[in-house]
């Protein structure tokens, strides 16, 4: 490359899997989150969509420190937003989807640990859906992996160079 030249940055041209699959990662860390606020708006009331676990004395809720979980997540994702021209640096792709992989499962476990270690408590239907959302977005930053996409040059305004050879990623 000649010094005048524009510095080029390897990326990957998202297909509509990464795409679709970064939406819902993104969807179910924010809908964690909106939970998460849910239950600190009802502490001190009874909300089967925000509790955890309940008995007739008391109510299980997720407690609003974990509130950095979700915020992590969203932090520790690839930014890919659903519009056809975007391309994703290379660049800490592949660890921020290991990151954000690993957080999902960090999730699930300690609900699993909060959870398993009630002993006479019913369990509440905001266990299944923060599973279920945990579970879903884990399964969508997996989703995300740049498996089989486009790797093209870009410039420092995110333009794809056309001079550029492109190549598949394995």
């Amino acid at each position: 490359m000649d010094k005048g030249g524009p510095q080029l940055r390897d990326a990957y041209r998202p297909n509509r899997r990464v795409r679709l699959a970064s939406d819902v990662a993104t969807l179910c860390a924010v809908a964690i989150l909106f939970g998460l606020l849910g239950t600190a708006m009802t502490w001190w009331e009874r909300s089967a969509l925000f509790d955890l676990a309940s008995n007739d004395l008391q109510v299980v809720k997720m407690g609003t420190g974990y509130l950095a979980g979700p915020l992590a997540i969203l932090v520790a994702l690839p930014l890919v937003f659903g519009r056809a021209r975007q391309v994703a640096l290379q660049r800490w792709y592949k660890r921020r989807l290991v990151g954000a992989a690993l957080l999902w499962v960090a999730g699930i476990v300690v609900l699993l640990v909060k959870v398993t270690g009630l002993d006479g408590y019913t369990i509440e239907a905001g266990t299944y859906v923060t599973g279920g959302l945990l579970a879903i977005g884990l399964a969508a930053t997996l989703a995300m992996w740049p498996a089989g996409l486009v790797e093209v040059k870009v410039d420092r305004a995110g333009l794809v160079r056309e001079g550029a050879e492109p190549s598949t990623s394995a």
